[in-house]
């Protein structure tokens, strides 16, 4: 080991710039991956939330429907008339703010869930409650708390929370789910509506529904029940749980490419240094290889020594980037928690992805000056000057 790092070190300012461009693919490889972690966590949360449940919105409308368009509880009761269908209840989202910066695209805005409650029965089947319990037929004035934003309120239950300029008891905490659920305060519908219809009073109907959660029985294909449900009412538009994980999957792939072509970017980049160091090194030892031949050394000893060589300088890049990248995550997570915004996730893969990704790219990359070395004839070297 002592004499792999003597040799990467004889033209310290070459390797310490080989080393340098790998450094910097690495950074943003981390700090990208803390991203795509975050957002994956989200993805799987809101899973949780949609699993088993077929998503009722205006035809036209993505799958919560933040775009102004309406149904009605009124077609949430058709709905409960078709064959397999057990329960549907209407929703109304209300952002608690009214502007989120770009926690929009990067985190999740506080929302205000409002549900029909003697409707809902199902709603929360995958979603274990931390403390307390979910809403009941008959609740008014109270609310059943996402983790986050409980924590962010400071409110348990049996505490009293101000949504909305309203008064709200708390009954329930949910558990973490790392997704969308964990920002929403689910309230029942009367109170949601009342609080809609006070900050827009243009709004003339009274049943209104943003979107209608249908809650299948036990044993239906959910699938072809989606489908059922759009042939049966024409001017909506049916989200099944498959369709609907597509969806909210999409987000993680565009991230998944992004992170893929960073790392082609570091791999061209990191490479070509790599193998332009190496290259100048075995040009720089030729005698000296000569010299180790000529007394006995193999091959595969040659070969060993300098794929190490390289493999070291890819290994304290892959390093050095990481650490840079969780310190930058750190400052920009602490930097956005006031907001209650959480921009990155570190996780095993953020940590020991992008090290090893570096340690393989410098290895590779040296492959062939290090068989070029390997290669060498004794005689031929300890001719050159």
């Amino acid at each position: 080991m002592t004499f792999i790092f003597r040799n990467m070190w004889r033209r310290k300012g070459r390797t310490f710039l080989t080393i340098f461009g790998i450094v910097v693919g690495i950074f943003a490889l981390t700090v990208l991956g803390g991203m795509a972690a975050r957002l994956n966590q989200q993805v799987t949360g809101m899973k949780g939330f949609i699993s088993g449940k077929i998503t009722v919105a205006p035809s036209g409308a993505n799958m919560m429907n933040m775009a102004g368009k309406f149904l009605s509880t009124a077609e949430a009761r058709q709905l409960e008339m078709i064959p397999g269908v057990k329960n549907a209840s209407g929703l109304i989202l209300d952002p608690l703010k009214t502007t989120e910066g770009m926690s929009i695209s990067l985190s999740v805005p506080e929302m205000i869930v409002a549900y029909e409650v003697e409707h809902g029965q199902g709603l929360f089947k995958d979603i274990r409650v931390k403390r307390g319990r979910i809403l009941k037929p008959g609740d008014t004035g109270k609310v059943v708390l996402g983790t986050t934003l409980a924590n962010e309120l400071k409110a348990g239950v049996g505490k009293t929370v101000t949504l909305k300029g309203k008064k709200f008891a708390v009954v329930g905490v949910l558990d973490t789910t790392m997704g969308v659920v964990d920002s929403w305060a689910f309230v029942p519908y009367a109170d949601g509506l009342g609080t809609l219809l006070a900050e827009n009073p243009y709004f003339q109907a009274t049943n209104i529904a943003q979107s209608i959660v249908v809650i299948p029985k036990p044993g239906v294909d959910i699938e072809a029940l989606a489908k059922t449900i759009k042939r049966d009412m024409p001017g909506i538009m049916a989200t099944s749980p498959k369709k609907a994980e597509k969806q909210i999957s999409q987000m993680s792939t565009i991230f998944s490419a992004i992170i893929l072509g960073i790392a082609f970017i570091a791999l061209f980049v990191g490479g070509l240094s790599v193998i332009n160091t190496m290259v100048m090194s075995v040009s720089e030892r030729t005698r000296e290889i000569g010299l180790k031949k000529a007394i006995g050394a193999k091959m595969h000893t040659i070969l060993g020594e300098y794929l190490a060589e390289a493999g070291m300088i890819g290994l304290i890049a892959g390093i050095v980037g990481m650490l840079m990248g969780l310190a930058a995550i750190s400052g920009l997570n602490r930097a956005t928690h006031s907001s209650n915004v959480v921009i990155f996730t570190v996780n095993s893969t953020v940590i020991i992805g992008p090290v090893i990704f570096a340690a393989v790219l410098g290895t590779v990359a040296g492959f062939f000056p290090a068989l070029r070395a390997a290669k060498l004839n004794p005689v031929d070297s300890l001719k050159e000057e």
